[in-house]
């Protein structure tokens, strides 16, 4: 029993063996807590792709903005932000999705309707009806896909974690955005829509779908699924220790106020850790003592009661000079 409560705890609830994981997914939600020109343009161009799907009834274009709707990252800063309790990605993703979805999607989709009514254009159709009035069914179906796409992005994540900086993985991020589109951009649109029709209710029940979806995706779907997989704050503070320990223990045996290099921190279980450390020295410098893997290794066992095995990797460098002739 000890036995197969270990393999679980290993092999399900957690992610081990990864180089710099926890850090790399705090650095992904700040990243995707950070509003930039970039997210804006994106979010205007697929708030008017969403649009005018929507008044031409065409589901093909409504589709297309989901494919270019910039979502994904926001998302994760709140799942993110929420399984390590950090207040600064959790509210800075939502903050970001709030911006997107209903300041310049709707906006968008407002201005866009009302040029439109102008030229007696703009109507209420089959599509908008959908995320305006739907059907107690159809809500029901739109929260489980919004919990199903919260969990893919999680479960990309966490599922096979030695993709996720690869070409490969950055193609199932571009698959995930869209599902997560799904459950944004058309509600989000049609709340500019109503307002600019002068149908409250219709803004009324899209800003209802949106928030129900939010929710789903963002804490339902995306951090359950991170926490049930083991994603903890607890470790993402150990990996941190088990860095600053090689960092500080390394500064003090070569004699320097800096380090110059990478110290890769894999956690393997919750007590121990493997450690690959690189290191650039100028060959003018003092030798190496042969020791040093080993007393790094104390350093962290003493600073953080995790056993560590520690390898260091020495790149001697020369630097040449040159000055230009007059």
């Amino acid at each position: 029993m000890r036995y197969l409560r270990r393999k679980l705890t290993r092999e399900w609830f957690g992610v081990w063996s990864v180089q710099n994981y926890f850090s790399t997914l705090e650095n992904r939600a700040s990243a995707g807590a950070r509003i930039t020109y970039g997210y804006i343009l994106m979010s205007v161009v697929s708030a008017v792709l969403a649009t005018g799907g929507l008044l031409l009834n065409n589901a093909a274009v409504i589709i297309g903005s989901m494919c270019v709707a910039p979502f994904l990252g926001p998302s994760r800063a709140v799942c993110i932000g929420g399984v390590f309790f950090d207040r600064k990605l959790f509210f800075g993703g939502l903050a970001k999705q709030v911006l997107g979805l209903l300041i310049v999607g709707a906006g968008v989709a407002y201005v866009v309707t009302a040029c439109l009514i102008e030229a007696k254009e703009a109507q209420v159709t089959h599509e908008i009806l959908l995320r305006s009035m739907p059907t107690r069914s159809a809500v029901t179906l739109s929260i489980l896909i919004a919990v199903a796409a919260g969990a893919a992005a999680s479960l990309a994540l966490t599922a096979d974690p030695h993709v996720v900086e690869s070409p490969w993985g950055q193609v199932i991020d571009a698959v995930i955005g869209v599902e997560i589109a799904i459950s944004l951009i058309p509600p989000a649109s049609v709340i500019g829509i109503g307002l600019a029709l002068r149908r409250p209710d219709i803004s009324y029940h899209a800003l209802g779908l949106l928030t129900v979806n939010v929710v789903g995706l963002d804490i339902v779907g995306s951090m359950l699924m991170l926490a049930v997989r083991g994603i903890r704050l607890k470790y993402l503070l150990l990996e941190k220790t088990v860095r600053r320990s090689a960092e500080t223990g390394l500064t003090r045996a070569l004699g320097t106020s800096s380090l110059d290099g990478a110290v890769n921190v894999a956690l393997l279980t919750p007590s121990s850790a493997d450690v690959r450390i690189v290191l650039r020295r100028p060959s003018s410098n003092r030798e190496i003592k042969p020791t040093l893997a080993k007393d790094t290794a104390v350093e962290i066992k003493e600073s953080t009661g995790c056993s560590a095995d520690v390898a260091i990797e020495i790149i001697p460098v020369q630097t040449y000079s040159m000055r230009g002739g007059s």
